[in-house]
């Protein structure tokens, strides 16, 4: 009994946890700056008990989510390899338009490991990094994205907190970390093939004197299993 009563009270902290994340990220955003919408959408395909396919594609909107300015999608080929470890193989394409309202893509090959275990009573815990080769010119290995993932799940509903670092590998950028983002998400098993999910994030980025600007987001997911 004691055991199951330490249980109930771990999940109680994680939950209280999420929502006190939740609120500091929302009390952080000051007047000042831009909240953003971002829209995820996936479909996966397991080919394997081990190995599995996915396409994603994202759309991002600024200035008070009025305005699209990124256009994303991946290719993904994941496979388990034993003892919590994984390996990730991606192709990404992204469209971005600039200040001045042209638009830039990069095409990148990305290759990637991840590392998953439990926590009993806690949570569920991923450790990924996902280095990306840009492949148009100039081709180059460009950054890489080490990123954290805490889950816990409620039935059929997941809390999950992620954050996430970009870190500079083409020397041509002033500071190597140069971007951060937080992400705080609950996501509902709607059916066995069917996931949504809802969250907020926090993006932080770093300019060329070191000072950080950030912009907050409100994150939707749809997610397909075939």
């Amino acid at each position: 009994m004691k055991a199951v009563a330490a249980c109930v009270n771990k999940r109680r902290m994680i939950v209280g946890v999420s929502v006190i994340t939740l609120v500091c990220l929302l009390s952080n955003a000051s007047a000042r700056e831009d909240w953003q919408y971002w829209s995820t959408w996936t479909a996966a395909h397991k080919l394997s008990e081990k190995a599995s396919v996915s396409a994603m594609a994202e759309i991002y909107f600024r200035d008070d989510m009025k305005d699209d300015y990124v256009y994303d999608e991946y290719i993904t080929y994941t496979r388990k390899i034993g003892y919590g470890f994984g390996l990730i193989a991606q192709g990404y394409f992204e469209s971005v338009q600039s200040a001045a309202g042209e638009w830039n893509g990069t095409r990148s090959a990305v290759a990637g490991a991840t590392y998953s275990f439990n926590v009993p009573c806690i949570a569920d815990i991923k450790l990924e990094d996902r280095f990306f080769y840009k492949v148009n010119s100039p081709a180059q290995w460009d950054y890489h994205r080490p990123r954290l993932y805490i889950s816990r799940a409620f039935g059929p509903v997941t809390l999950m907190l992620s954050d996430e670092m970009r870190v500079d590998l083409s020397g041509s950028r002033d500071h190597n970390f140069y971007r951060n983002r937080i992400y705080a998400t609950v996501i509902l098993q709607a059916t066995d093939c069917l996931a949504l999910g809802l969250g907020c994030l926090r993006q932080s980025d770093r300019d060329a004197n070191g000072d950080w600007s950030s912009v907050n987001g409100l994150q939707t997911v749809v997610s397909v299993v075939f």
